[in-house]
């Protein structure tokens, strides 16, 4: 019983070994697969221009910047009590769109309602937004912004507003700027 066993080890420590054996020590006369990289004698050139300020980047742009959060500002500045919904908002930002955008801005047919709306509506209270510019946000000529907002009464009563929305813009090429195309979320 003894002697299967031994040949068992024998047999796994000597396929091992073979392994072992077949394995190269040294890679230096053998081919590699992976490219080697030879040094060049080249020339230096000038660097080929950067794409994102070939066209400007938006987000380097003080203009751009400054019409995004006036667009996101009055995006978010609703009163429910006059506001049939929040796209209300949205058509009094059409003055910064270019004509074919602003024609897309269609406000939906039901009101706004939730908990959030409801309550600003019943102590009549309006949305006060606080925006600031997304600056991780790098997609060439798009000005990211985000905006939260607090509501408050003539009273003075303030309170947060639930989420956040963030908006993304584009721009027309040629000052004064207009905005060429957006999409927001809601978080």
């Amino acid at each position: 019983m003894k002697h299967p066993k031994i040949l068992t080890l024998a047999l796994a420590a000597g396929l091992v070994t073979g392994v072992a054996g077949c394995t190269p020590a040294s890679t230096e006369n053998e081919p590699s697969s992976i490219p080697s990289v030879a040094p060049t004698t080249a020339t230096p050139t000038a660097p080929a221009p950067s794409t994102s300020h070939e066209h400007g980047d938006a987000v380097d742009d003080p203009a751009k910047i400054e019409l995004a959060k006036q667009a996101a500002t009055i995006m978010t500045t609703w009163d429910p009590n006059k506001d049939f919904n929040r796209t209300a908002a949205e058509m009094r930002a059409k003055k910064l769109m270019t004509s074919e955008r602003a024609k897309e801005v269609i406000a939906p047919e039901r009101p706004a309602t939730g908990v959030e709306w409801l309550t600003a509506a019943e102590k009549k209270a309006t949305s006060k937004p606080t925006v600031k510019l997304m600056t991780e946000h790098h997609e060439q000529d798009t000005v990211a912004i985000t905006a939260t907002w607090q509501w408050v009464t003539k009273d003075g009563e303030s309170w947060a507003g639930e989420g956040k929305q963030t908006f993304y813009f584009t721009f027309t090429d040629t000052e004064p700027y207009k905005i060429r195309d957006y999409v927001s979320s809601i978080q």
